[in-house]
């Protein structure tokens, strides 16, 4: 049988004996380390409605699945809105990197965003629950 990790919303074997077993211990601590999502800059866009820039996201959910596609800014900050609307949580979700409107694609600023959008999205995916890892799946899939 298994169970789920509060803390984390995985599944680990449960284990006969009372009390935590060292592999499940070595395997929440290697999680903590784990990036489950990569988010890279992967170019930036200049159109009749603006300039803005695409991120390559990447996820690798504990069961081995890869999902993967570009996302903008706006769509980080709409998905984040979304948990909020949607789920409670215990603690509060992370702040997502600041908009600038001026400079928004210069070299030094798109590596801070895609800094601060990775940070986000695996302190939320790797601290909440299942629910909000199925959302955040979905919300990796859809194309706009």
């Amino acid at each position: 049988s298994s169970g789920i990790n509060a803390e984390y919303g995985v599944l680990f074997p449960e284990r006969k004996d009372s009390g935590r077993s060292s592999d499940s211990i070595s395997t929440i601590e290697s999680l903590r380390k784990r990036k489950f999502v990569q988010v890279s800059h992967s170019r930036n866009i200049s159109g009749f409605f603006g300039n803005y820039s695409l991120y390559h996201c990447t996820l690798h959910t504990p069961q081995g699945q890869v999902m993967t596609n570009e996302k903008r800014y706006s769509d980080f900050a709409a998905l984040r809105e979304s948990l909020l609307k949607t789920f409670s949580f215990k603690q509060p979700l992370p702040e997502l990197p600041q908009k600038k409107l001026i400079g928004k694609l210069k070299d030094e600023f798109v590596r801070q965003r895609q800094n601060g959008l990775e940070d986000f999205m695996n302190s939320v995916y790797l601290r909440h629950s299942v629910d909000v890892n199925q959302s955040i799946e979905q919300w990796l899939t859809l194309c706009k």
